[in-house]
């Protein structure tokens, strides 16, 4: 009897365990996506071979990004679709200024990029529903 009861708490325990390592994954997983200004042009810099000017522009885009974002997400609470098309257009826009920054051969590599995360934001969108 007392095996049995060594037995049934460690299973507890190990699945307590796991469900807390695939919780913080998950956490670490969505702190990932929300990147600062500043992390997200360094990115771009590193990709792109940025200037210091071009980083500092870019940067400053972004900020504004994420201002006018925090702004309309409040007033479109609960609003799946019309934030999903806020940030549709919000991304579109802040794309167009950041091309207007680059070189032909930055704005090559900067398309593609953007090209690879629309292919991933698919995927992803692929996973939910198919789950």
């Amino acid at each position: 009897m007392n095996d049995r009861k060594g037995i049934s708490i460690w299973h507890v325990v190990l699945t307590v365990i796991a469900i807390v390592a695939l919780s913080l994954q998950q956490v670490a997983q969505a702190q990932g996506m929300r990147r600062t200004p500043e992390e997200r042009a360094k990115i771009l810099k590193d990709s792109l071979s940025l200037s210091v000017e071009q980083t500092s522009k870019i940067t400053k885009i972004y900020e504004a990004q994420q201002k006018e974002m925090m702004e309309k997400m409040g007033e479109l609470q609960g609003d799946r679709d019309a934030m999903r098309q806020l940030m549709q257009e919000v991304m579109t826009k802040t794309n167009k200024q950041i091309e207007a920054l680059l070189t032909k051969d930055q704005l090559k590599k900067f398309q593609e990029l953007v090209k690879q995360q629309m292919q991933m934001r698919g995927r992803m969108q692929q996973r939910r529903q198919g789950s």
